[in-house]
């Protein structure tokens, strides 16, 4: 099956996602161009992380299949790595790297030039500028998930996936958060965004429940 001529987004069809012999979801449709998000709503367990796992090809569906810009997604491709970023629940940084060494390491790991000047502007525009030098095991639960803010604000990849970015967040922090996806999306970027708190961004958002895809 092919994507629609010339839609350039992410299109999901007939995906069926399980967690062992239980079936998260069925016949899962799903359509978001570019320069818009869709929040991914539903109570615990209804496959929201599953669903953001199997786009970014880190779990394997039961049926159906994922398209990015018309044409279907290899998983295992240079091109969708590059174009892909996906944040889960678990951070991926480096407890024994100060704060910042841990941003220029992802920094290199995304592809990304590692300028100081922007690595610094991003810890500042994000309130981390004290605690960059800080090893990460020492930063309290909000301030890392501050610093997967400064990842975003140095990421140029098209797409992201977010499962639930606004844990931990005060509302400076959710504020902060709005913001880098609305420049995301301003760029021709689009997002798919696992959340249960809503976001005060400029656009509002596609939803989907996935407690209602159940099958």
């Amino acid at each position: 099956m092919s994507g629609q001529p010339g839609f350039d987004g992410l299109e999901v069809r007939a995906l069926a996602c399980a967690a062992g012999y239980r079936t998260l979801f069925a016949g899962l449709e799903l359509r978001v161009p570019r320069a818009r998000w869709m929040m991914l709503v539903g109570p615990n367990g209804s496959g929201k992380s599953t669903l953001l796992r199997a786009v970014a090809g880190l779990a394997r569906p039961v049926a159906g299949e994922i398209l990015w810009r018309g044409a279907v997604r290899r998983a295992d491709s240079p091109e969708w790595r590059a174009d892909c970023l996906y944040q889960g629940h678990a951070s991926g940084w480096k407890d024994g790297l100060e704060a910042r060494e841990n941003l220029v390491l992802q920094a290199a790991l995304d592809g990304l030039d590692q300028d100081s000047a922007r690595i610094d502007a991003q810890l500042a525009r994000v309130g981390l500028e004290r605690q960059a030098p800080l090893p990460f095991v020492r930063l309290s639960a909000g301030q890392r998930r501050r610093l997967s803010l400064a990842r975003l604000a140095l990421s140029n990849r098209p797409l992201w996936l977010l499962d639930e970015p606004g844990t931990a967040l005060d509302v400076a922090g959710l504020q902060t958060l709005a913001a880098l996806l609305d420049e995301h999306l301003e760029r021709g970027g689009l997002a798919l965004v696992a959340t249960h708190q809503p976001l005060p961004c400029a656009q509002p958002p596609l939803v989907l429940d996935l407690g209602e895809a159940r099958s």
